[in-house]
């Protein structure tokens, strides 16, 4: 663990022939922060060895981590194929960014991750995956959709933000390039915005020169929080992801759950593919109720809850709930894709009790039920 931050944005030299010897090393040289930072390095150090991975860069949001990803590995004329369950902003920063430069994006059905071949174009440069998606938790067939791509000359890429580097590990699954926002899971204090990538050295040489350019730089202070988050990541991780799963399987026994959307509960669609790929489950899930009730029910069962806070982002060590059912309703084809339903939660699992969470759902059901009751 760095002790000392190292908080300069400049590094100054003895004499001329040092500044020189130390600029011709490139972005191996410590010059200036936006290229290269000691305690930057020292949790770039850490990602690369939890991914197995030869390389890690560190930036200020996890988007910094997606785009220069993209940025960097496509290139007008280029085809991107993408999960359908993709993080929201990057399906923004496809439909918008990438369209703009000339990039074709196709997004793919997650159920067609087993075989991809049908969607294979001659400019195909870049297969996008999120295993688990973020909101319904849905599994892409990493080892299928990497075969497919190495034997066309295809670089994959995938969001791990969901299951982190302890319980799932792409590289060693045949992914090329892992990207985490980091400002979840791994710093885990809801208190630092930050994104993280790793790769093998090949492409490092063609990512980290755009990334530099780009500037999206992890600051020293933010490094050191991720840093902090790191020393305890194993074990929040341990206790969030069995509160989360004994919750998910209490809400399966309540009669206002339709559905819960957990990947370690074996009826969930992907159950045992994640636990072929995975080695755990986190703390974020959903879950749908039936039949859909009016918004004033909704939000009394929201506003009904003490533990849970309402608010988007997940990971962090405080129970979150957000509702989404209204997402994507431009754009239903993706709604049933992802099979979002009229009324939906989302729900990450901090460090409370489980029996402190299941009486706090308990209140929000209540309040849910009497609204209900007064609309008859």
């Amino acid at each position: 663990m760095v002790s000392l931050i190292g908080v300069s944005t400049l590094f100054s030299f003895e004499s001329y022939q040092d500044f020189l010897d130390e600029r011709a090393k490139g972005a191996a040289g410590i010059v200036y922060s936006r290229v290269r930072n000691p305690t930057r390095d020292a949790l770039e150090a850490k990602i690369a060895f939890l991914e197995q991975a030869d390389h890690a860069i560190g930036f200020a949001s996890g988007m910094g981590a997606i785009s220069t990803a993209l940025l960097a590995l496509l290139k007008a004329g280029d085809h991107l194929l993408i999960a359908m369950c993709c993080y929201g902003p990057t399906r923004a920063l496809c439909d918008i960014l990438l369209g703009r430069l000339g990039i074709e994006v196709e997004y793919f059905d997650v159920a067609e991750s087993h075989d991809l071949s049908g969607r294979i174009k001659p400019n195909t440069r870049a297969i996008y995956l999120e295993s688990p998606g973020t909101f319904t938790m849905q599994i892409q067939d990493i080892r299928a959709v990497t075969r497919l791509a190495r034997a066309h000359n295809i670089v994959t890429i995938i969001d791990n933000t969901w299951a982190t580097p302890l319980y799932q590990q792409p590289i060693t699954l045949g992914v090329d390039v892992v990207v985490h926002t980091a400002t979840k899971y791994i710093a885990g204090h809801s208190d630092v915005t930050a994104g993280m990538l790793a790769c093998n050295a090949d492409l490092y040489r063609i990512i980290q020169p755009v990334a530099e350019i780009l500037g999206g730089t992890l600051a020293p202070d933010d490094a050191y929080l991720v840093m902090r988050g790191l020393r305890t990541l194993a074990i929040r991780l341990e206790r969030q992801g069995a509160t989360a799963l004994a919750l998910a399987r209490w809400l399966q026994s309540r009669p206002e759950v339709q559905r819960v959307y957990h990947p370690g509960l074996p009826d969930f669609p992907g159950y045992e593919l994640a636990a072929s790929q995975m080695s755990g489950t986190s703390g974020l899930f959903s879950v749908a109720l039936h039949p859909p009730a009016p918004d004033a029910a909704q939000h009394a069962f929201v506003n009904a809850l003490s533990y849970f806070s309402i608010g988007v982002s997940w990971g962090g060590f405080e129970s979150l709930i957000m509702p989404i059912g209204d997402s994507y309703r431009e754009a239903p084809q993706i709604r049933r894709s992802m099979g979002i339903q009229d009324e939906m939660y989302r729900i990450s699992v901090g460090l409370e009790s489980l029996a402190d969470l299941i009486a706090d759902l308990e209140w929000g059901f209540a309040a849910r039920k009497a609204v209900l009751a007064r609309m008859e």
